[in-house]
């Protein structure tokens, strides 16, 4: 069959075969354009993602932060109003004194953790005991029940009240005017158990304890009295003739420090740090007995502690501490308990009761000093709590505020000198 093309149509078919095809310029320039765009699309989007996640954690931070500040804030109104209550029950136990507590003494203050509480509040409002707050209508709302405190979060409450008069006041360098000096002699009493010789033979050089607690002493009441000459302790060495200048124990302070006795009254029990020789462990041991804001009517031994009763025993006992005065001491306060915990056991203290306790449990005392104690007012029997030391808490959720105030009741609206809040 004849072919039916010719030799230049072959050769045309063969060069067609043998050359490949070539796709135009701008379909590559298209392809790589597009690889870029999907690059850049992928970087702007990581960076708006880390952005956004940056933006979403630090509003989370600022919405923290103003929880916080909110939470703290009505952390810190709540312990106001624990204060307010606090200052409410003390003002009506002054009025109650004037009354039925010259027969029948009664230390509300000493039941301020039950009474000022915002769980015992809401149990006084809430009278049907309804746990679950509910939505009132506004026109039916009464404002006695159906605001309970159980309205707003949180809770309130007074940790600690002390009765600032059952210390020794640390200002008080006088006691009694024309009679021997009775600061020391209670001084004494707080230092002068065996127990304590290892803190009174690191302090100084002579590492003999009893000439550091007269040393010691000495120093307290030079730092608040009025004159420049060391205190001779007449009541307790019967050196009536002072000697040398009080600031000589000031010259060999560490530290090179230079200064002076203040001869004037503390702002705070830990201003006495500054006494030379009082270290930590002297204050982590007799911090509690002293205070600054008490009135200056002696130590009220209606209140008082069991250690302090028992340094104010150690100041009246008529010759040394010996290591059976524990069992004796053990003794006293079983006796004393007896007396004190049935109702209206606190009209019963009296020194007739102290010294018939005493006697009980085997320690004899030296009436001369206890005369010279009770006429002094360095030691009362009689209620002159009068200065209370509060401690009060509001929590909200994970923030607490702690506020402490020293309060004085006057008769009135009350004096405040102290104002701490944490």
């Amino acid at each position: 069959m004849p072919r039916r093309h010719t030799l230049g149509g072959a050769l045309l078919m063969d060069g067609l075969k043998s050359k490949p095809v070539r796709a135009p310029a701008h379909n590559h320039r298209r392809t790589s354009r597009r690889g870029v765009a999907l690059i850049m699309v992928l970087v702007i989007t990581t960076i708006l993602t880390a952005l956004a996640a940056d933006l979403s954690n630090d509003t989370q931070v600022n919405l923290r932060a103003s929880v916080n500040a909110r939470d703290e804030l009505q952390a810190h109104f709540h312990a106001r109003s624990a204060l307010e209550l606090e200052f409410f029950v003390l003002r009506l136990q002054g009025q109650l004194k004037q009354t039925i507590g010259k027969l029948l003494p009664i230390p509300l203050f000493e039941l301020s953790g039950m009474l000022v509480s915002s769980d015992t509040v809401k149990g006084i409002i809430d009278k049907d005991g309804n746990p679950e707050d509910e939505i009132i209508k506004p026109v039916e709302r009464s404002f006695a029940k159906d605001l309970p405190i159980g309205d707003f979060n949180g809770s309130f409450w007074i940790e600690e009240v002390v009765d600032e008069n059952r210390k020794l006041n640390l200002n008080t360098t006088s006691l009694g005017v024309g009679k021997l000096n009775m600061f020391p002699v209670l001084l004494a009493g707080i230092f002068g158990d065996p127990k304590y010789n290892p803190i009174f033979e690191h302090m100084g050089d002579s590492r003999d304890p009893l000439r550091n607690r007269l040393d010691l002493i000495a120093q307290l009441m030079d730092w608040v009295d009025n004159n420049e000459t060391i205190e001779p302790l007449a009541s307790l060495t019967g050196n009536r003739v002072s000697s040398g200048a009080e600031d000589a124990a000031y010259t060999i302070l560490p530290y090179d420090a230079n200064y002076r006795p203040k001869n004037g009254k503390l702002d705070s029990v830990q201003e006495i740090r500054m006494i030379p020789y009082v270290t930590d462990a002297f204050m982590e041991v007799f911090g509690k007995f002293f205070t600054v804001w008490a009135d200056n009517n002696g130590i009220s031994m209606r209140t008082a502690d069991p250690w302090m009763i028992k340094a104010v025993i150690r100041s009246l006992m008529s010759r040394p501490v010996d290591p059976n005065d524990d069992e004796r001491f053990k003794e006293f306060f079983n006796q004393w308990t007896k007396l004190t915990s049935v109702p209206g056991g606190q009209s019963l203290i009296s020194e007739q009761s102290l010294v018939v306790t005493m006697e009980a449990a085997g320690i004899k005392h030296d009436p001369q000093r206890l005369k010279s104690l009770t006429e002094a007012n360095a030691i009362r029997f009689d209620d002159i709590s009068g200065v209370y030391r509060i401690t009060a808490v509001g929590r909200v959720n994970n923030a607490s505020s702690k506020i402490t105030v020293v309060w004085r009741d006057n008769s009135g609206p009350g004096e405040i000198k102290y104002w701490r809040e944490d």
